[in-house]
């Protein structure tokens, strides 16, 4: 290894040297076997240096049948990594170890600092510190580490089912010689049916995105059977937790996590959304946070804040992360979706009773959804470097951004792996990558489990003829596509229903690019937080779009409003 590398480069070089003979932990739920030898490595340096102080259940879940032998530079490497900022710098090389494409689809996401201590500092203003915190999820323990800081009485217990995030947190636990946590291997749904905590309890953290898709079918039984009824089938796993818990509080005990905002207006969240509004002497905080980005991946999540129980009725409260737009919902026991600051509800542009529609003129369908982007979508280049024959590749949209100088915005591109017809044996290098493929494990999510050969999207390919921003802050980006571009899912495709009416279709596309046309796609738009705007194929194909006719009198390229009388004419522009 390179001396002029860092001490974080050098750590994962040497576990990145794993390979599929290297012994392996026993299988971690939620990890990837593909995962596993790089994972028992850094596993290999946690006991290697801490074992014998850290439980003994947890040293054991780390060590693997075959013996790993570190070398003493890797345990000076991680001991220095560690110096500043230790739960942190693990978080990040943990991140590194586990492909970012598994940490995705397992919704494996560490809450950034700054959110972290915003939520304990919240809630100690609001209550003041509680006897007992319990960490759900904890993972590298972010959340363990701001709340010992803060509350230096209180008894934390950190709960994980993975004993490598566990166990990462167990080496700042030794560093730090804390006194008050305790490091719970087990699941989180079997621990609080069992377990009651001393005092005032404070159940915190950002329990994992697990979809329901991805959870095991015969624990989804367990699952709905701990949340007591309060969630149903189809949510995500930190919805569960919530619902579990909440089923559990006692009078003095409190919640307070993020989780994803799904739960407050789908089906599975009605029972949910009842308990919360029947709550009444308990102060509720919904708190939209901004949207995290984490590679490709947009999390859309919200802050419940549960309070204790007080002696007077509380407020339910709505609002955007920053608290500019805070709304006070109705105690009730209603079942309904949640309003959410910042939601416009959709309105016809000056056209009452207007039925013209955008589906009268096209299909509004979202784009590809690979189930592995970094694997299916790279640049030209890397296919090239590959030696990937161009007839196997398209060429496609992955998103589109503002130009530098506010002319027409510009498309972000790369390639997708489209292998159609493709039979193995018939090139060596397209045998190569999906080989590589088959060795991360791909073949086991999700999406790519569900095609007749994993590899292989021919029939999921969409190539629209306009292309559509699904999000935006200040307007949706809205472009032809005459090259031909295929879409990823985080842009949305117009696919007109007759072709031949070439002139009508058109002037849809220029309106939608108008002041107009952007307003109304803004009105049915919801804002997830922080002034970003999301579109949903239904709400678009809803929009109302005025008739035109060519305006002779008008500057080119002008349209006017047909059938409006005893109005003045509405001139609209076209870009």
């Amino acid at each position: 290894m390179s001396k002029s590398t860092s001490a974080f480069d050098r750590l994962v070089e040497w576990i990145d040297a794993a390979n599929g003979s290297s012994p392996m932990i026993s299988p971690v739920a939620g990890i990837s076997n593909s995962d596993l030898p790089r994972l028992t490595r850094l596993g290999a340096i946690i006991v290697g240096i801490f074992g014998h102080e850290m439980p003994q259940s947890l040293a054991e879940a780390l060590t693997p049948g075959r013996p790993i032998k570190v070398p003493d530079s890797v345990k000076a490497d991680f001991l220095t990594l560690i110096e500043t900022d230790g739960s942190v710098r693990l978080a990040d090389l943990y991140a590194t170890v586990v492909s970012s494409t598994e940490r995705r689809n397992l919704g494996t996401f560490f809450t950034p600092r700054v959110y972290a201590q915003t939520i304990v500092d919240g809630y100690s203003d609001r209550y003041g510190a509680p006897s007992s915190v319990v960490d759900v999820g904890a993972g590298v323990g972010i959340f363990s580490h701001i709340t010992r800081l803060k509350w230096a009485d209180a008894r934390i217990t950190a709960i994980d089912i993975n004993p490598l995030t566990l166990g990462l947190q167990a080496v700042m636990v030794i560093v730090d010689r804390l006194k008050n946590m305790d490091l719970v291997l087990d699941d989180y749904s079997r621990w609080i049916r069992d377990s009651v905590p001393q005092g005032p309890t404070l159940y915190l953290g950002n329990p994992p995105y697990t979809r329901w898709q991805l959870i095991d079918q015969y624990q989804r039984l367990d699952l709905l059977e701990a949340a007591d009824g309060l969630a149903g089938a189809r949510a995500n796993l930190s919805t569960l937790f919530v619902a579990m818990t909440l089923a559990r509080l006692r009078p003095e005990d409190s919640l307070a996590m993020i989780i994803p905002a799904g739960w407050m207006h789908a089906d599975y969240g009605k029972s949910l959304r009842r308990r919360i509004r029947s709550e009444s002497h308990r102060r509720i905080s919904l708190r939209l946070a901004d949207s995290w980005r984490f590679d490709e991946a947009i999390v859309d999540a919200v802050l419940v804040e549960i309070g204790p129980e007080l002696d007077s009725e509380q407020p339910i409260q709505v609002a955007d992360w920053a608290g500019s737009e805070i709304l006070e919902v109705t105690r009730s026991t209603d079942d309904g979706p949640f309003e959410r600051p910042g939601y416009q509800r959709q309105a016809p542009v000056g056209l009452d009773g207007n039925s013209n529609l955008v589906s009268n003129y096209a299909r509004v369908v979202r784009g590809t959804a690979t189930g592995a982007n970094a694997f299916f979508i790279r640049p030209p280049e890397t296919w090239n470097s590959l030696g990937i024959p161009g007839e196997y590749r398209k060429a496609v949209a992955r998103r589109i951004k503002p130009s530098s100088d506010g002319s027409n915005p510009v498309i972000e591109l790369a390639e997708l792996l489209v292998l159609e017809g493709y039979q193995r044996g018939t090139d060596r290098r397209v045998d190569g990558v999906i080989s590589e493929g088959e060795l991360l494990g791909l073949p086991e999510l999700y999406l790519c489990s569900k095609r007749s050969r994993w590899f292989d999207l021919t029939m999921e390919v969409r190539v629209p003829s306009v292309i559509l921003s699904a999000f935006g802050r200040d307007r949706f980006h809205v472009v032809d596509n005459p090259d031909g571009l295929a879409i990823v899912n985080n842009l949305f495709g117009l696919y007109w229903l007759d072709s031949e009416a070439s002139e009508s279709n058109s002037r849809l596309t220029r309106w939608l690019q108008t002041p107009e046309g952007q307003s109304a796609l803004m009105s049915a738009s919801s804002i997830e937080a922080n002034g970003l705007h999301r579109l949903s194929p239904r709400k678009v194909k809803s929009i109302p779009f005025p008739e035109f006719d060519e305006c002779s009198e008008a500057e080119p390229g002008a349209f006017r409003l047909l059938e409006k009388p005893n109005s003045d004419e509405l001139w609209v522009g076209a870009t």
